[in-house]
């Protein structure tokens, strides 16, 4: 058990890690992001605080399609390029001290390598996570980043009215977007101007936060085209480069 009641990921049952590319605007790879997912386990068994984020509606067998950017990806320099290790986590497993701990250990080490490692959180809202484990949350992030940890948001929310709990304090490097949930989102939006103003929540957070963005869940041409025409740093999803599973 961990310090919210959930269980271990060490000791997570029907899971498996998932890696796969986050690649630059000029097609570079970027990083490389590191998850768990669940596989096919008994009913009884469900899913507690605590652990690793996962994407259950994500197809377990991604498309096999490799991009000339990919192909040649071993021409590039990887120091310059790939050189950022994305670990999913969700938030309240933050609450851990010995967690803590242990990613700022990890982090130094992968930081001998010539890595960054980012922390990627799956942000529950505040009033999920039991108060008293909401000091420890924040105070840990800021000892990773204290550490030269960087840290991202998962999975964006896109008609989030706001962050100012983290993006006020300057806590994130990087927001995930999903181009998914965007591309449903304008499809029900009634408002011509919602992907306008989406637009221009993303320039003030790139200015005055100095956040960068990551389009996630990039699945097909449709949807590339859609994070391409948006201030997007980084993307990510099948379209690019399958997960590896392991």
């Amino acid at each position: 058990m961990n310090a919210t009641g959930g269980i271990s990921p060490a000791k997570a049952p029907y899971r498996s890690l998932t890696r796969q590319l986050i690649l630059s605007r000029d097609d570079r790879p970027f990083a490389s992001e590191i998850k768990t997912r669940p596989l096919p386990a008994p009913s009884s068994w469900t899913t507690q605080a605590g652990q690793p984020c996962e994407r259950s509606s994500d197809p377990w067998v991604p498309m096999h399609r490799e991009p000339s950017s990919l192909k040649d990806r071993r021409s590039h320099n990887s120091e310059k390029y790939l050189n950022r290790t994305f670990l999913c986590l969700s938030e309240p497993s933050l609450a851990s001290i010995a967690l803590a701990d242990e990613l700022i250990r990890s982090g130094n080490n992968l930081r001998d390598l010539g890595h960054t490692l980012v922390v990627s959180l799956k942000v529950q809202p505040f009033w999920e996570v039991d108060s008293k484990y909401k000091k420890n949350i924040i105070y840990h992030m800021y000892r990773l980043k204290d550490h030269g940890i960087e840290i991202a948001l998962d999975d964006y929310t896109i008609r989030r009215k706001s962050l100012t709990r983290f993006d006020t304090l300057n806590l994130f490097n990087y927001i995930k977007v999903s181009i998914s949930s965007l591309d449903q989102c304008l499809k029900l939006e009634s408002d011509p101007e919602f992907l306008n103003r989406f637009h221009d929540r993303m320039v003030t957070l790139l200015h005055n936060n100095k956040i960068s963005f990551i389009a996630d869940r990039v699945e097909h041409i449709e949807s590339h085209s859609l994070a391409r025409a948006l201030p997007f740093d980084y993307f990510q999803g099948s379209y690019y480069s399958p997960a590896d599973h392991f």
